[in-house]
């Protein structure tokens, strides 16, 4: 990575772990900010690591997480909604940069039954407790699962995105599952752990990615 490249990567994990850590020492002055940096830090990596249309799709998605990040540690059920609107409107954004790579890859489609079932079973399994919030949380189930589906079918050999992909599913699913079904020990931490993992997995994941495919366009050209 370039120099710049690697300070925004710190900035983001650095406080990635501030925020992960904040619940051990108390709330953060700020912390809605706080637990938006490295969102907001990997979208501009993105921007420069990777540019032209995908780069803007995905600057885009992380820019919403970003967003969502904001709304979802704001109280109050309206900002539950509100983060939900933004994370969906991410997830949207986040297919649409893995669909310009599709292919049929039958080694992955097992991952897509997985994926399919999943979230199959936890529609059922929240829908008793959803209430008035049924359609707009099966919507995102439908949408954040599509995303998966589209994350182990990209062309790219790597399963590094993949990965961020199935890391972010688990995080929200365990953001729903407390919500709406049971309390979780230590929901914070396991919550915010997979989320962003998610968002390095697929940031760094896709950059990985996008220069090996330079690479091999250069070496074939030569």
């Amino acid at each position: 990575m370039t120099t710049p490249e690697k300070s925004l990567f710190y900035v983001a994990l650095a406080f990635a772990v501030i925020y992960v850590a904040s619940p051990i020492v108390g709330p953060l002055p700020g912390g809605f900010a706080v637990k938006a940096v490295p969102a907001l830090a990997l979208s501009f990596l993105i921007l420069i690591a990777v540019g032209g249309i995908a780069g803007k799709l995905l600057f885009v998605a992380l820019l919403f997480c970003a967003a969502g990040d904001v709304a979802l540690a704001l109280e109050g059920e309206q900002f539950f909604v509100i983060g939900l609107a933004f994370f969906l409107i991410a997830q949207l954004f986040f297919i649409a940069t893995f669909s310009r790579e599709l292919r049929r890859r039958k080694s992955r489609l097992p991952v897509v039954a997985v994926l399919v079932v999943y979230a199959a079973v936890m529609a059922l399994a929240l829908k008793p407790s959803l209430g008035e919030l049924m359609i707009p949380v099966f919507a995102y189930i439908g949408v954040i699962t599509t995303m998966g589906v589209f994350a182990a079918l990209r062309a790219a050999e790597s399963r590094v995105v993949l990965y961020g992909a199935l890391s972010f599913i688990i995080s929200d699913s365990l953001i729903a599952i407390n919500e709406f079904a049971a309390s979780i020990p230590a929901s914070s931490y396991m919550i915010m752990a997979t989320y962003y993992s998610a968002l390095f997995l697929i940031s760094i994941g896709y950059v990985r990615d996008h220069r090996r495919l330079n690479v091999a366009a250069q070496s074939s050209q030569d």
